[in-house]
């Protein structure tokens, strides 16, 4: 559209799409590799790699962080996780043979232990009199209930594993699972970069549009209501309190958390469980490009977990056709409708994303801190630290209620 003023011809933007650019994403936010910033800043904390009963004497290819490596369980039950790559002559391990005390290369039969150390190459004098001078390429681990973890970064910064105060402590009567469902509908692994899916739990405005008024509620129907939203900002992550007026003079205050760097605390958005949470989710970036959600949740062991039905709540997500997928969508049609990665420079932040804008800075302050030299938030070199306690919940209060006794509510806010 152009005006004429003068004899001089001036363009007014109308908003068209003609000669807009594709945008850039923000590398400190999205990038996983070796080498690169961010995948620095997450290579000093322990992720998710597997469900433990993936590790077996049958070598599996698993893919962390933008590397590919060799998971396996030897005959002792120790598991392993290493390069493919043998040391030797470089052939893969994939095709390696699992013994009672490492894998064995198919090649010319190095053998080595779930620390790289090789225990035996048949084809050398004394099978190997030098062979302490080789080590194939490895990665420590550590399994917790049903999932195996691993550490990528430098051995001199590799700190504690942490534990959580909700998986301590189960009775007989309960149960710790894994379970299958992205976000409690879907597939757990999704095509897209693995911050799109972690920044999410920040965004509680979606659940009053996406999830409950879009369409028939994908949730518990008092999701419907209109909430009071605020966030807060602590030194280990954000949280954000959704508060909820329901009948009765009674109000919903619903909690939700992400903590450095994977971690999202999201209570069960269909209010089966009152309280504290039940579970915790890691978003594990496979790479740059595809993201594995790990869901560990403590239950009663005669209940179950299912996926959310959606689509009028006739149909599991697996169930859907293309077009009620698009009619219908959830979490992970919006999260890998954004691109495999989100081009952060064309859009157009508002007060809702403050959550969004809090979970960004953070995470790029400690990938600053990194490169600076410095230990980043989270991380504790002391073995002896007692279970993370997470604060996310549903809360059903009433106005005589005191709301400081919610943990939430006695931190102070550093927003």
């Amino acid at each position: 559209m152009c005006r004429e003023e003068n004899s001089v011809t001036r363009v007014v933007d109308d908003g068209r799409a003609y000669g807009r650019q594709e945008g850039e994403w923000d590398p400190d936010l999205v990038e996983t590799g070796p080498g690169t910033r961010s995948g620095e800043l997450l290579r000093r904390y322990w992720h998710p790699i597997a469900r433990a009963e993936e590790a077996t004497t049958l070598p599996r290819e698993v893919r962390l962080l933008g590397e590919d490596l060799i998971l396996f369980r030897n005959g002792r039950g120790e598991v392993g996780l290493m390069e493919p790559r043998c040391c030797h002559r470089g052939t893969t391990l994939y095709h390696g043979k699992v013994e009672e005390v490492g894998i064995r290369c198919p090649y010319h039969g190095w053998l080595f232990g779930t620390d790289g150390s090789c225990l035996d190459q048949p084809c050398e004098p004394d099978r190997g009199r030098n062979r302490t001078r080789y080590r194939q390429p490895w990665y420590p681990v550590e399994e917790y209930h049903g999932l195996i973890f691993a550490y990528l970064g430098p051995a001199e910064k590799q700190p504690a594993f942490s534990r959580y105060q909700i998986f301590e402590d189960v009775t007989d009567e309960e149960e710790i699972v894994i379970v299958e469902h992205f976000a409690f509908g879907g597939p757990t692994e999704a095509p897209c970069n693995w911050f799109q899916t972690h920044e999410n739990a920040m965004d509680p405005y979606h659940v009053f549009v996406l999830h409950s008024t879009l369409n028939e509620p994908q949730f518990d129907p008092r999701l419907r209501e209109w909430p009071e939203i605020d966030w807060q900002g602590h030194e280990w992550g954000v949280t954000s309190t959704q508060d909820r007026k329901l009948e009765d003079g009674v109000t919903l205050h619903r909690i939700t958390e992400v903590r450095m760097p994977t971690i999202r605390v999201v209570p069960t958005p269909t209010l089966s469980v009152l309280g504290p949470t039940n579970n915790l989710s890691w978003a594990a970036p496979i790479d740059d490009m595809n993201t594995k959600v790990y869901c560990m949740v403590r239950k009663r062991v005669d209940s179950e977990i299912q996926g959310l039905p959606v689509y009028g709540g006739q149909k599991s997500w697996f169930e859907l056709s293309d077009k009620e997928h698009q009619l219908y969508p959830g979490d992970f049609e919006t999260q890998v409708g954004q691109g495999a990665i989100t081009r952060h420079s064309t859009e157009r932040l508002s007060s809702s994303d403050r959550g969004v804008s809090m979970v960004r800075r953070q995470f790029k302050e400690q990938v600053q801190v990194v490169a600076d030299g410095g230990d980043p938030t989270g991380v504790s070199f002391d073995g002896s630290d007692a279970p993370l306690a997470l604060i996310a919940g549903n809360y059903v209060v009433d106005s005589k209620t005191d709301l400081t006794q919610i943990p939430l509510l006695s931190l102070k806010s550093i927003s």
